[in-house]
């Protein structure tokens, strides 16, 4: 591979990243609130509040896509491809009112996103690109923190005891790159925000446990992309079918 595509996204990283300090900041602001108000209720979440925080990760994996095809780099292109084209194909589906059935292809999208997201972080630490590699980080673990505190759910957490898939331990990990990596661009604001983050992720899934809501999956559809029948769900459900 060359490393112009990925370099590119690099470049890119600390807008992402500080774009989504700034939803950072709102959860905090929110959690606060309804702490203050004494809210325990589930929030029932939205495309636009679930999907809005990762759009920019997702036009820069469509423009560094476009940017690899242009080098005619066909391993970039694949490896972009995923998470650039194919979401905004998908979110143009649901949009339109046309939702995809991921349980016709629950097993391959569970794998693909497994790999994918291991070649992806590889390919960056080869290329010794690694803002982008703290940002899937702090996108998916601010998520983490959104779920647990306002949907009594622990999602990926729950399905790394269910899958045993052990990269998934690398979101909440690569946050702590700020503090070995000493040039990583926006060091400080990084440290500031992967410490408010995981924290809140570890408290949120603590009380999570103890509510006895570990296992508890989302009673229904909650209008975000990321409500996939993931790979363990859909076995369950063959076998009880059977």
């Amino acid at each position: 591979m060359h490393p112009e595509a990925f370099q590119l996204f690099g470049r890119a990283a600390p807008v992402i990243v500080i774009w989504l300090m700034g939803f950072v900041a709102l959860t905090v602001v929110a959690l606060i609130r309804r702490a203050l108000a004494g809210r325990t209720d589930v929030y029932r979440d939205s495309l636009v509040g679930g999907e809005l925080p990762g759009i920019l990760l997702v036009l820069m994996h469509s423009a560094a896509f476009g940017y690899a095809l242009w080098l005619g780099d066909w391993l970039a292109v694949l490896l972009f491809a995923w998470w650039g084209p194919g979401f905004l194909v998908v979110a143009g589906l649901v949009l339109a009112k046309r939702p995809v059935d991921w349980k016709r292809i629950a097993v391959f999208t569970s794998v693909a996103c497994k790999l994918l997201y291991v070649a992806l972080v590889a390919a960056f630490f080869v290329h010794g690109v690694l803002l982008p590699i703290y940002a899937y980080s702090l996108w998916i673990v601010h998520d983490q923190v959104r779920l647990t505190w306002l949907q009594h759910n622990a999602d990926r957490t729950r399905r790394l005891v269910e899958d045993k898939w052990l990269p998934r331990v690398g979101y909440p990990a690569f946050l702590a790159l700020p503090i070995f990596v000493e040039d990583l661009p926006l060091r400080v604001p990084c440290l500031v925000a992967g410490a408010i983050v995981g924290g809140l992720w570890v408290v949120g899934l603590v009380r999570v446990v103890r509510r006895g809501e570990f296992h508890r999956r989302p009673e229904s559809y909650t209008e975000n992309l990321r409500d996939i029948i993931y790979l363990r769900s859909q076995v369950g459900e063959q076998d009880a079918a059977s």
